[in-house]
């Protein structure tokens, strides 16, 4: 018999009491918050928003991604509930919370996939160029200060990280964000309803009394409803896309259940989008419904067909539909919210031409374009032409642009507004070009999930480029994200079938 000896080894045994200090900290914390109020309470509100999206990122990029496009929507609201503990200021640390969990994401994105991704599809390194044109801008001393760069980046460079974010995720993630746009999108437009009939609550009063720059928010002798957005274009934006997507969806369902429930999605969004009084959003919608239908003929022969179908109605009632005069909505009461909104977007869909406020915006492009742009050819900094500089210079025009690719022309000069568009016509260009050889090669099944998802991606592009001339959809903080995620990954396909193309000829060549 051994006569060793081993002595036992003991393992310190930790109380499972312990693991709950991180938590007993927290709620110690919040106590403690809420007690002081004010300032404390905020910074504990907004600590908390912004582990809920940075701790997805520990699981996976495609969980961080989905959390940050589940909080944008209500960003607008969320800052205007805390002025009900602290005092309005036009700086907010709430607008920080996203891009720093954005910039965290492309870390960890550079991590995985090393600097490969800056030119890893077609696209990619026109708009890593067009990113590094936006970073050298937030230093350009003509906008009037760091601090209007820096905004200004927020606005327009970390939405351009989300171009790297779409070129890396899958379908199944695509096709999971086009259906929380048009979940959110439902679920915003209720209280959008509700601000619609009862008004504004009193916390949102007070928002509406001390804002500044925000006169299109009046129509007549109303305040347009926002819902929980930061604005109304930004909400009417949304919910276009939301329509759309649901339409998509609902023409690519297979069971009559499922497309029923999605065509009616697309009858309320759309319903409630006459209510914003967002004209641009409207055009923008029947651009991609009419898109949609025609990306849906097998030939051109069949587009044509449709083509033909569409112009009928758009001409019958431009010829019979009368829109109401401007003094309808003028003579309507303050309490008249539904009623004034609606004239408004009567006048504004049956009549473009008629609206002053058309002209109004025209002019400013002319003189932009002939005075100011040349003027300063390379740029005048990151910030300069948007609300950046309402708010934080002194000296800045008291008109804001309301074209984003003027405003990159004012910001990053002729060269950065032209790669802009040069991107988005390339990008839409690669859509349709992916949605007709999805669809061909489902010949057999055309409502495939990767058919219909690219159908829907095609048909949102023209809206994009619409919604970016009469508007400034890709400075939008719910909206921007979504856009360049989908050019991400419509460059990614275009890389995949390029790929493929080249491997086919290649075993054509070897045989």
């Amino acid at each position: 018999m051994s006569a060793n000896v081993y002595p036992e080894i003991t393992v310190s045994r930790r109380s499972p009491i312990i693991w709950l200090a991180p938590i007993q900290a927290a709620a110690a914390f919040t106590v403690l918050a809420v007690i002081a109020g004010g300032q404390m309470l905020r910074s504990w509100i907004l600590a908390a928003l912004f582990f809920l999206m940075a701790f997805p990122l520990m699981v996976s990029l495609e969980a961080g991604l989905v959390a940050m496009i589940m909080f944008e929507p209500f960003r607008g609201l969320t800052r205007r509930l805390q002025y009900l503990i602290v005092d309005y200021s036009q700086f907010d640390p709430i607008h920080v919370l996203t891009p720093l969990v954005a910039l965290m994401a492309l870390a960890r994105l550079l991590q995985r996939h090393r600097f490969h991704i800056i030119n890893a599809t077609p696209l990619a390194g026109a708009v890593t160029i067009l990113a590094g044109i936006f970073f050298v801008q937030i230093f350009n001393p003509l906008q009037g200060g760091m601090m209007i760069g820096l905004s200004g980046a927020m606005l327009m460079l970390v939405p351009v990280s989300w171009f790297y974010f779409g070129q890396v995720v899958n379908l199944r993630l695509i096709q999971i964000v086009l259906r929380l746009i048009v979940g959110i999108g439902i679920v915003t437009s209720l209280y959008g309803v509700y601000q619609l009939i009862y008004g504004y609550p009193d916390f949102e009063r007070y928002w509406l009394e001390h804002l500044e720059f925000y006169v299109s928010i009046g129509v007549g002798h109303v305040k347009r409803p926002v819902a929980t957005f930061s604005n109304a274009e930004e909400w009417g934006r949304y919910i276009g896309m939301g329509a759309l997507i649901a339409f998509g969806f609902g023409v690519g369902a297979k069971q009559w259940l499922s497309r029923a429930g999605w065509l009616l999605c697309t009858a309320g969004l759309s319903s409630v989008l006459l209510f914003t009084g967002q004209r641009t959003a409207i055009f923008g919608l029947l651009l991609g419904f009419a898109t949609l239908i025609v990306l849906g003929a097998k030939n051109l022969r069949g587009a044509a067909v449709r083509v033909a179908l569409l112009l009928v109605p758009v001409l019958l009632i431009t010829v019979l539909a009368k829109p109401p005069s401007e003094d309808e909505m003028w003579s309507k009461e303050d309490t008249e919210t539904v009623g004034t909104l609606l004239s408004h977007t009567q006048r504004g869909t049956l009549q473009p031409t008629g609206e002053d406020s058309l002209y109004v915006r025209f002019e400013i492009w002319q003189e932009l374009v002939t005075t100011v742009i040349p003027y300063r050819p390379l740029g005048s900094g990151l910030g300069a032409g948007s609300l950046s500089a309402l708010k934080f210079s002194s000296g800045a025009e008291e008109t804001a642009i309301d074209n984003f690719i003027l405003v990159l022309a004012v910001a990053c000069g002729i060269p950065g507004a032209l790669l802009f568009v040069w991107i988005l016509g390339r990008a839409t260009l690669f859509a349709f070009r992916q949605t007709r050889r999805a669809m061909q090669s489902t010949s057999a099944m055309p409502a495939s999930a990767e058919a219909t998802t690219a159908r829907i991606i095609a048909a949102l592009m023209p809206i994009f480029i619409l919604n970016n001339i009469f508007g400034l959809t890709f400075s939008l903080y719910a909206v921007a994200p979504i856009g360049w995620l989908l050019i991400g990954w419509v460059s990614a396909q275009e890389g995949r079938n390029q790929e493929q193309e080249q491997t086919a000829d290649a075993g054509v060549t070897g045989q």
